[in-house]
């Protein structure tokens, strides 16, 4: 119960600065819903009837696809005929696809999912449209958009990682600044897209700290490699002793379900979300807004949950409660204001071109 608490405050906290969601484009036609009030299921059913002639979804999401194979699969099951193809790049790669795609007149996508900074870009550009889905309801009204332009489907809990038989044993680390110490030079892996790690940082410690920090990192001759799922994978491998950010629910199944030497500093993590939005001109509109009516639902989340995802939804219990850590720095929207000026600095410090 506190960690799913502990979700919901995250939700709280990263929406509370969002103030609006960006211009919404018209809506692509489906069939109207029925005068008197639909259930769940009814509304499910029709988009399900709908969907069978445009019969698959494009997804354009940061999901890793471990998670993907699960939860992709299990919705084809549900709706027979219906099939995702999964475009999974980074999110920062998948914005800078749907803008080269949109502006040259291909509208090829129709759902965009991904953390909250890539999420709010895509809709404040005004490429997507409203869809409110029934079980909304059962995700905090932090972590939707009163509009209907976007949902929370999973908590994004990042955590320095660590390989207990590289040298690194828990009590090692307690924070970002600990990994100043040059006994972890040429040790440290940093994912080349986490700018939001450090803007957190520079949230909570202010900006002359946090810069600190990333320096001497730095200075520490970090690994640089791109995804999380390359770098939580390498991680157990033991190709190096700790890492920057880590998905630390991904380090949990390593750690439970697989007994790899692998850890994560709980005293402090960053907290962000991924949710959902769907394309203003959606090449299969009720087949997308099918999948989101599924994920936000109760099979939906439950199934998103047994990857060891924190789910969004209040009513679906966390199969890590220990990945959230003891103390949280919550990704807010407002963070998006310096972004540029943090990217810059980011890719200066760590000469990331």
């Amino acid at each position: 119960m506190r960690a799913q608490l502990a979700i919901v405050v995250a939700l709280a906290f990263v929406v509370a600065a969002c103030g609006g969601s960006g211009p919404a484009a018209p809506a692509a036609a489906s069939p109207a819903p029925p005068a008197s009030a639909e259930t769940a299921g009814e509304r499910m059913t029709r988009l399900y009837e709908a969907a069978k002639a445009e019969g698959k979804i494009a997804f354009y999401s940061s999901m890793n696809t471990d998670d993907a194979r699960t939860i992709i699969p299990k919705f084809e099951q549900r709706f027979p005929g219906l099939k995702i193809e999964h475009t999974r790049v980074t999110g920062e790669q998948l914005v800078t696809r749907v803008i080269t795609e949109v502006r040259a007149g291909q509208n090829l996508f129709d759902i965009f999912d991904s953390s909250s900074f890539q999420v709010k870009q895509i809709v404040d550009l005004g490429y997507t449209q409203p869809y409110t889905p029934s079980a909304s309801e059962d995700i905090p009204p932090e972590g939707r958009d009163a509009k209907g332009t976007w949902i929370a489907n999973r908590g994004v809990p990042l955590a320095i990682g660590f390989n207990t038989q590289k040298g690194v044993k828990v009590g090692d680390i307690k924070g970002w600044a600990d990994l100043c110490d040059k006994k972890y030079e040429s040790k440290i892996a940093v994912e080349v897209g986490d700018v939001v790690v450090y803007s957190a940082l520079k949230k909570q410690l202010g900006e002359a700290e946090a810069q600190r920090i990333l320096k001497c990192v730095a200075a520490n001759k970090p690994i640089l490699r791109s995804g999380h799922t390359e770098i939580d994978s390498l991680l157990p491998a033991g190709e190096f002793a700790v890492t920057f950010a880590s998905h630390s629910y991904r380090l949990a199944a390593f750690k439970y379900e697989q007994n790899k030497a692998v850890d994560w500093v709980k005293d402090v993590i960053v907290m962000d979300l991924a949710g959902m939005t769907l394309a203003a001109k959606a090449p299969h509109p009720n087949a997308a807004r099918l999948f989101i009516e599924w994920l936000v639902s109760q099979e939906g989340q439950e199934t998103l949950a047994t990857t060891g995802r924190p789910p969004a939804s209040t009513k679906v219990k966390m199969k890590y409660p220990d990945v959230l850590g003891d103390k949280r720095i919550y990704v807010t929207l407002d963070l998006m204001q310096t972004f540029d000026k943090d990217s810059e600095f980011w890719n200066t410090t760590l000469g990331i071109k």
